[in-house]
């Protein structure tokens, strides 16, 4: 990404991803967008308003400059009709113990990211017996 001259942002070097600051009276916020092509209009947005948690950005941003290939499957409707010819695909087989070994891995990371359910506090107590009166 590099900064988008006369803007509050940035702007991929293919020119279809973009990331803009927005200053409103009631708000500030970051918008990105992607586009295929001006007159399709974006393929999808993503606002950040102030309130959004600074984790959650960072990770949207790593994805965002990321540039590995997305896996999909051979699926056509699987990829978007519009901009094929931006799009290079390749085919590959993978072994079903690799597909199960990345499902597995997939479940373990999203149960890590979930909180252990809380823990039932324990029984009260009942107070030790006091000795009644002597007989």
């Amino acid at each position: 990404m590099e900064t988008v001259p006369g803007k509050d942002g940035l702007v991929s070097p293919d020119g279809t991803a973009h990331v803009e600051y927005c200053v409103s009276a009631t708000s500030n916020c970051w918008w990105a967008t992607t586009t295929l092509s001006e007159p399709q209009g974006p393929v999808w947005q993503a606002r950040f308003g102030e309130h959004t948690p600074p984790h959650l950005i960072t990770a949207f941003a790593a994805a965002l400059a990321d540039p590995s290939p997305l896996p999909r499957t051979s699926n056509p409707f699987s990829i978007p009709g519009y901009g094929t010819k931006l799009i290079a695909r390749t085919y590959r087989e993978l072994p079903a113990v690799q597909v199960a070994l990345a499902l597995e891995e997939r479940v373990h990371a999203l149960a890590a990211r979930r909180p252990a359910p809380p823990t039932a506090p324990p029984a009260p107590r009942r107070p030790p017996a006091s000795p009644g009166p002597a007989r």
